[in-house]
């Protein structure tokens, strides 16, 4: 469940788009995550992620972000609820090393539906 405050009709649309494929693609066998995101400005960082436990989830991410950067950012920090429901240490090397090919497919599949 994504339940979104802050940014744009468009931001607010995507973050449910993306929710929903970054879903599918990390946890096609597990219990979804819960995630309140608030988009607004956020002071000296893109984004970040807090796991409050129980499969749910608080995340910032700013909402300056060209609709690129926000999906790229939205996946990251996706990568990092996954690490954190998988148990295992979160690490950013990994997150920045995935981030884009979850973006590029998230946007592959938009393509294909239209």
């Amino acid at each position: 469940m994504l339940y979104v405050q802050g940014g744009s009709k468009n931001q607010k649309t995507l973050s449910q788009q993306l929710f929903n494929f970054c879903c599918e693609d990390l946890f096609p066998d597990t219990k979804k995550p819960v995630i309140d995101l608030n988009i607004h400005s956020v002071e000296d960082a893109m984004a970040w992620t807090d796991y409050e436990g129980d499969s749910k989830f608080f995340i910032e991410i700013e909402s300056s972000l060209t609709e690129r950067q926000f999906i790229i950012t939205f996946c990251h920090e996706m990568i990092h609820v996954h690490q954190f429901l998988a148990g295992v240490e979160v690490s950013e090397l990994e997150a920045y090393e995935y981030e884009s090919d979850l973006a590029d497919r998230f946007e592959e599949s938009l393509s294909a539906k239209a």
